[in-house]
């Protein structure tokens, strides 16, 4: 059941201890009594306490009188009560038309109240200003600190269960998951900058309050000024922003693409208190629960770091290149000419600038008040929950079923070290028959062993290893993940067959690829499909392996 001051906070309806939400079992359960409650539950206990909150307020606000103002400019309508008016809007500048509020309904469920005086913030604000005054934003702030307005601002607060499917960019396979998301604050106003509002963020939830008018009274409020579709592309949007770094985490990449569902979650209207200074090119806020500040004057930045990974491959294959060589220059140039055409046009196909706009914040600390004296605290807030996504599979039963994932590791790095070597030194090993039957009895196995003449299929499998590493071997742990199951004590066991996570060069042909009927692509399978131009293209590698073995291996001066 929800609090009735706090309907964030859930309760046992057990015990009445404070319930988590178990992403296993997708359902809230008691960590003292064991006692489980379904989102439908808890969905009908707020439910039930909003219909109460709205018939309080109704009551409350008999008789009172509220006004609102609307920008014909940029469309904001802030809300006044009878002693408080305004002649400019503070987000754009323009005149404001005054009409009579009466309609509750359109006021927030949920309130955070100011805990940060005006006279407070403009003293932080200023100070955070001067100490910044080397940079754009500082002296933007400077210049324009008397506009500083305290508004409660419109949000909605979102909590509960998420599922997601996501996919690895360049690859085929997708994964479903599931988390929780336990209060997050999603602007819902289009007049501001929703980057800068979220890095003011976070908010101490546990001051949360049902609305009443007497928090605002006297204070200006904003409603909310965008469509129900805005709305809810605004909290995927935010959903997935605070879903996805986790996500990166699971899947080792950062390349990953999500594709939220959050019908299940409870998004209730709240205000929230920010201090604001709005100009044409400034937007500065400063969160009046915490004092956070965050400030953009619209600078970005330009990222190449996806260049670095490449970068660092090319060096170090020439490196290895140019050690046959002594180093010299010239070999120097040429092979790193060569590797790294081949290793930027695999790595670097459709990848840009990555844009990044610039916003100054300072830390997200607590502010606290110490014999009437407003102080801020050295420790951070940091989310109180965690959102880290559990992952769902099919078993052989075609169950449902939570499952760790993993794709990396040393195990099958040494794999993939191992495959590539034998793929380039392949030739080696039938040479080796070769030169012993052919060996004479006063000589040494390595008189007549030249590894330098097997070049024609070292050349050749050391650019298809190399295409491997950089490209193929990303795809292929990503499609061939490591998969176990979570058991209900927190043990794992390994769920499908050994085939499933095996990996290997022949993957980028097609081999171990799972077919449309759901059966995995063998290389006879493979060179069945591709008719007469498979059985060349063997007949033509085997030409080139045997080749390279002999030349090895045989001693051409004695051969009868």
């Amino acid at each position: 059941m929800a609090d009735n001051r706090n309907p964030l906070r859930i309760f046992c309806r057990n015990c009445g201890a404070p319930a988590w939400f178990n992403i296993l079992t997708q359902s809230y359960a008691c960590p003292h009594c064991g006692q489980t409650s379904g989102i439908d539950d808890v969905r009908k206990s707020v439910n039930s306490w909003r219909t109460l909150q709205k018939d309080s307020t109704s009551v409350k606000t008999a008789g009172m009188k509220f006004h609102s103002c609307l920008c014909n400019t940029c469309g904001a309508q802030i809300v006044f009560t009878d002693n408080l008016a305004s002649q400019t809007c503070d987000f754009c500048g323009s005149k404001l038309v005054r009409s009579e509020f009466s309609s509750p309904e359109l006021l927030p469920e949920l309130i955070i109240p100011f805990f940060i005086t005006e006279a407070e913030a403009m003293e932080r604000m200023k100070m955070w200003a001067q100490e910044h005054s080397s940079t754009a934003e500082g002296r933007m702030l400077l210049s324009n600190i008397r506009r500083l307005c305290g508004y409660y601002l419109p949000y909605y607060v979102v909590k509960g269960p998420v599922q997601a499917k996501i996919s690895r960019d360049g690859t085929e396979r997708s994964y479903q998951c599931a988390g929780f998301i336990d209060g997050i604050a999603v602007n819902a106003s289009k007049q501001l900058n929703n980057l800068v509002l979220n890095e003011a963020e976070p908010f101490d939830w546990s001051y949360v309050r049902p609305f009443d008018y007497g928090y605002i009274a006297g204070q200006r409020v904003k409603l909310c000024d965008i469509s129900d579709s805005a709305a809810d592309r605004r909290i995927k949007d935010e959903v997935n922003a605070d879903f996805l770094p986790e996500v990166e985490k699971v899947m080792q990449t950062r390349g990953v693409n999500l594709e939220i569902s959050t019908g299940d979650m409870s998004v209730m209207p709240a205000l929230m208190p920010m201090y604001v200074v709005k100009t044409k090119k400034l937007t500065a806020v400063m969160n009046g629960q915490t004092g956070r500040i965050a400030v953009s004057a619209g600078r970005f930045n330009e990222s190449y770091q996806w260049l670095a990974e490449p970068t660092i491959y090319t060096v170090i294959l020439t490196l290895v290149f140019g050690y046959f060589y002594d180093y010299d220059p010239q070999a120097l140039f040429l092979g790193g000419f060569v590797f790294g055409a081949i290793i930027f046009a695999a790595m670097t196909q459709g990848k840009k600038a990555v844009r990044t706009d610039i916003v100054l914040k300072t830390k997200a600390v607590r502010a606290e008040r110490r014999e009437e004296k407003l102080e801020y605290g050295s420790e951070e807030i940091k989310n109180p929950y965690d959102n880290t996504p559990v992952f769902f599979e099919k078993n052989e039963k075609g169950e449902t079923i939570p499952v760790k994932i993993t794709f990396y590791g040393l195990s099958r790095w040494a794999a993939v070290v191992f495959y590539g070597a034998v793929t380039i030194f392949l030739p080696v090993f039938p040479a080796a028959l070769f030169r012993l039957a052919d060996m004479g009895e006063n000589e040494q196995f390595m008189d007549y062993f030249h590894l330098e003449y097997g070049a024609a299929w070292f050349v050749l499998a050391a650019m298809i290893v190399l295409i491997y590493f950089v490209k193929g071997v990303r795809v292929d742990m990503y499609e061939h993940p490591v998969i176990q199951a979570i058991q209900p004590d927190g043990t794992l066991s390994p769920v499908g067959r050994a085939v499933d996570h095996r990996i290997g060069i022949l993957y980028m042909f097609g081999v171990g690829k799972r077919s449309q009927d759901g059966r995995i692509v063998t290389l006879y399978a493979l060179i069945r499909s591709l008719g007469g131009a498979g059985v060349f293209l063997v007949l033509s590698i085997i030409f080139i392996l045997l080749g390279s073995a002999l030349a090895i291996a045989v001693d051409t001066g004695t051969v009868q």
